[in-house]
């Protein structure tokens, strides 16, 4: 096979095609090149721009903010100068540290475990943050500390930027004592206006009781007399009554035919009868007086004007006393069947008190045990006959215990609370002061420093105990 002749044109085009595509190869390099160099230009000058944005940021931010960083322990890698300057500790002293060194101990440890838990997941935590400062001295921060993230997303490093606000904290400080002041000015003076009403009440009704001490003690002594002079003259009655029986029974016997005359005027007198019935009309009499005698002791017992200071008494007869007075509320009328009075009374030796005092507080709640059975009988089917019970007994070696209870309307657990509160009242306007059971509190607690309770339930009755110390000296 013979080879191919190449003319000369043919070698001249070939030869110009290289030259060609040389050329342009060249120019695109060139262009690259020309290209990477405006980019690396750009490039140098954008990250020029950008360290001088983040120096001028971090100028900023050093000369406005307290500045500090820590690696992923919590230890102090960085601090500003004017962290330095507000914890008044050298970078010196600072570095290598935790944040325990300006710690105030004002913070709970949840408060820091709380933040040691938010940043450690990554996030971000904003809080303020009350320091100590080198010489001892507080100071308040308002703190964002920003986690930074490896590849992992795992906290490696910790940014805390912080602003003082210990002007504002201590003027919101200022505030809120002076709010509390305000506050405690004004309970002190709600309580001064509360005292100063329940000491006027307490005033107006010890004036009542006075008198009304003095008037019972005064009625009592004026119809001791008379009934006195009429129980001891009931004895000698009695005994002319029967010499004059005898004498004329006698007369019957020897001479039983009288004249028509004295005959008539036995019939007619009924002599017969009236021997018979004057002696239990004397025995009658008796017994009326004698009732009068204990009413008398009764009252003179319950208002104890002659005992204004403590003395050792018998605690039944004030109770005693006091049912005495109330008998005639405790007495059956029409269908009402009256109050049953079960008295448990157990061995009380005398018992150091102020007596008439005492026995107010026994009016109190009698009564109001009364009112109870009363209400309940009135307006609700009642279970039973009304009944209040009385309970008393020793407590240990020093104290004694009164019960007593009633089986009324009872009470509901928000009255409960408010019975011993002055002016409380449950009763319609005009039936009660709301005073009674406020007082009786003063004097068992304050006036003999014992104990007044109150036990209730709606439609389960009430109880009220009452302890005091057998001996005030103790």
């Amino acid at each position: 096979m013979k080879p191919k002749k190449i003319s000369q044109e043919n070698v001249f085009k070939t030869t110009d095609v290289s030259q060609g595509e040389m050329l342009n190869k060249e120019e695109d390099v060139l262009q690259a090149y020309a290209v990477s160099v405006a980019q690396h230009k750009y490039s140098e000058e954008l990250i020029r721009q950008t360290i001088k944005e983040l120096a001028d940021i971090k100028c900023a931010l050093d000369k406005a903010a307290i500045v500090g960083i820590t690696d992923a322990k919590g230890i102090i890698t960085y601090v500003n100068n004017t962290f330095c300057e507000i914890s008044q500790y050298s970078q010196a002293e600072l570095i290598g540290k935790d944040h325990r060194i300006v710690n105030s101990g004002y913070h709970s440890k949840e408060f820091f475990q709380q933040m040691w838990s938010t940043i450690s997941r990554g996030k971000i935590w904003k809080g303020e943050i009350k320091n100590k400062a080198k010489d001892g001295s507080f100071y308040w921060v308002d703190t964002s500390i920003v986690p930074f993230l490896d590849e992992a997303g795992k906290p490696v490093q910790y940014l805390s930027i912080r602003f003082e606000i210990t002007e504002r904290k201590e003027a919101e400080e200022a505030l809120k004592r002076s709010q509390e002041e305000l506050r405690e000015k004004a309970e002190q003076l709600e309580q001064a206006m509360n005292q100063l009403k329940h000491t006027q009440s307490q005033l107006v009704q010890a004036e009542k009781m006075s008198s009304l001490g003095q008037l019972v003690a005064g009625v009592a002594h004026e119809i001791n007399n008379p009934i006195n002079f009429i129980y001891g003259n009931l004895t000698h009655i009695n005994e002319y009554a029967q010499s004059l029986f005898h004498i004329l029974n006698l007369y019957q016997q020897y001479y039983p035919d009288p004249v028509p005359e004295i005959k008539a005027e036995i019939e007619s007198q009924e002599l017969h009868f009236v021997a018979e019935d004057l002696p239990k009309l004397l025995d009658s009499m008796t017994l009326g007086t004698n009732r009068i005698l204990q009413v008398i002791v009764s009252l003179r017992n319950f208002s104890r004007v002659d005992e204004a200071q403590k003395k050792a008494v018998n605690l039944h007869e004030g109770i005693d006393s006091t049912l005495l007075i109330l008998q005639n509320r405790l007495k059956a009328r029409g269908k009402y069947p009256g109050v049953e009075v079960v008295k448990e009374y157990g061995k009380l030796p005398l018992v150091e008190c102020y007596a008439g005092q005492l026995n107010q507080v026994f009016m109190n709640i009698i009564s109001n045990a009364i009112d109870a059975v009363v209400s309940r009988f009135t307006n609700d089917t009642f279970l039973g006959k009304p009944r209040i019970s009385i309970c008393t007994e020793v407590v240990g070696k020093e104290w004694v215990r009164i019960a007593i209870a009633d089986n009324g309307i009872g009470m509901t657990e928000e009255v409960r609370h408010k019975v011993f509160h002055p002016f409380f009242t449950t009763k319609p306007i005009g039936a009660g002061t709301g005073l009674g059971l406020s007082i009786s509190y003063q004097i068992i607690v304050e006036k003999h420093g014992g104990n007044l309770t109150c036990v209730s339930a709606p439609k389960q009755g009430t109880k009220f105990i009452i302890e005091i110390p057998i001996q005030q000296s103790k």
